[in-house]
Parts: C-alpha cells; structure tokens; sequence
C-alpha cells in the first residue's frame, strides 16, 4: 500500500512539474493544499521571482508591472535579478498568468502561509 502511494505521488509532483516548469513545487504544492483545504484562504504567499540571467531584465520595470498587477511592490531585488515580493490573493491560477505573460521569468520560489501577514521573516 505504501509503495503505491509513493508512485501517485510521484506521478503527480513529475505531472505538476510539467504543468508548471518555472514554479518551485513545494510552493506550489502548498498553495495546492490551502488552496483547497480552506476555501476562506487568503493566498498569502511571499513570492521570489528570478529573472532571466540570458537577457537584460530591468527590475523596475518589472516592479511596476508587478505593482499594477497587484497592487503590491516587491520590496528587494536580490542579486540583480530576484524580486522578493509578499502578496495577498495569489492564487494559482495567478501564478499560472504571472509565469505565462511574463516570458522574462526563469523560476518561482517562495512560501503560502495560511494567515496573511506583512513579516518577511519566512526564510524562502
């Protein structure tokens, strides 16, 4: 029984990663989880998006289209080309908009959290 419920997960993380390549799946599968385990979710989430490293991104520019999207702007760049934003109401059906009207986005890492908060203590 054990075995079997290791290939389904397994099939699922390689089925998630194929859906979504650019999103780390231990984000997404926490936003999965309380997603559907608690339909009064807020999509907290605390996002680092990383930007292409082959092409010249301008983070300020992608700042202000983040902050037009929603409403919040990332607050540090790091290294060049990481935004580190917190946002509420990110659900995964943004994120699927945010990596796929965003072709600059090499890969998205972060934390959901099931209660909003402004802390940037999370160490993702």
């Amino acid at each position: 029984m054990l075995e079997r419920l290791i290939s389904i997960y397994e099939n699922f993380i390689a089925e998630s990663s194929k859906l979504f390549p650019k999103v780390d799946q231990k984000l997404l599968l926490d936003m999965i989880h309380l997603e559907t385990s608690y339909k009064d979710w807020e999509g907290s989430v605390l996002l680092k998006i990383v930007y292409s490293s082959k092409s010249k991104v301008d983070t300020n520019k992608k700042k202000e289209e983040i902050f037009k999207r929603f409403q919040k702007m990332p607050d540090e760049v790091i290294e060049g080309r990481t935004l580190r934003v917190k946002l509420i109401r990110m659900y995964i059906k943004n994120l699927e908009e945010l990596i796929t009207n965003d072709t600059d986005i090499e890969f998205v890492t972060g934390s959901a959290t099931l209660a909003p908060s402004d802390s940037y203590s999370d160490s993702a």
